[in-house]
């Protein structure tokens, strides 16, 4: 008898095991079944992007390709000179004012001016979504760059497109004397690079106007923050206009800042 029931009682601890790990099976089920779901949605992410950088890409080749290069004509001896068809530029959009070109980089693109601050961070010339977007100045700043700083933002793309060679001249790869040209319909600047930075991304030194004092303490504390020494601090006329160009870093934490200082030929 009592090994009959010492057969039974082990029969029960059996089935009371089975019932326990067929218990747990749906929690590790459910576990499993989450996981996959998010790596799922990873993996649609990042098709996602992707194809997004992908489409960013074959956008900005086709300008270049088309529009830019149709726009753009080099004149003078050794084509040290660029000539801007804003007439066609402005047929396609409006909100073009200007052109600027950094020899020896791929920065060579239209300045937009949009509505408001954020309009071109995601949209190209044709007001198309674009990851790269456009190079821009903010709403408020006056278009015939007569400001005391003209601010130009654009992107660090990792294709070398945009404003990523802004980190040459942060980096001293251009070299100490670097020339930033901005085309206008009507007029041709040239701004001497005087100073490169990165900075925090609220950016305290950005103001558009100054007074004569203020102007000149502007441009010695960028002096002061430089990473490389440029020719032109030395020679500075702080009664000129500044161009300020912005981008941010390889990591997008902070942003890279370059200053040039307008001179005349």
């Amino acid at each position: 008898m009592k090994g009959k029931h010492a057969g039974e009682n082990k029969k029960k601890e059996e089935i009371l095991k089975n019932s326990a790990k067929k218990s747990k099976n749906p929690k590790k089920k459910w576990v499993i079944n989450i996981i996959l779901i998010i790596l799922v949605v990873i993996f649609c992410y990042s098709s996602y992007q992707v194809i997004i950088w992908l489409k960013s890409d074959q956008q900005i080749k086709k300008l270049e390709n088309g529009l830019f290069t149709e726009v753009v004509s080099e004149v003078g001896e050794e084509q040290k000179r660029t000539t801007i068809d804003f007439d066609k530029l402005q047929s396609v959009n409006t909100d073009i004012i200007a052109w600027i070109k950094i020899d020896d980089t791929h920065i060579n693109y239209p300045i937009m001016q949009g509505e408001s601050d954020e309009y071109y961070l995601r949209k190209d010339v044709n007001k198309e979504y674009s990851i790269s977007g456009s190079i821009f100045v903010d709403s408020t700043t006056n278009p015939d760059f007569s400001d005391d700083n003209t601010i130009i933002y654009g992107h660090n793309m990792k294709n070398g497109r945009m404003f990523s060679d802004l980190a040459k001249i942060y980096n001293g790869e251009l070299g100490k004397s670097v020339i930033l040209q901005i085309y206008t319909k009507n007029k041709f600047y040239q701004y001497k690079v005087i100073a490169s930075y990165v900075e925090e991304p609220n950016l305290p030194l950005l103001r558009k106007n100054f007074t004569q004092t203020e102007k000149t303490d502007y441009i010695k504390t960028a002096i002061k923050k430089s990473k490389i020494k440029f020719d032109a601090e030395s020679q500075v006329d702080t009664t000129k206009n500044i161009l300020t160009l912005i981008t941010c870093d390889v990591i997008n934490t902070r942003r890279i800042v370059v200053h040039g200082i307008q001179y005349d030929d």
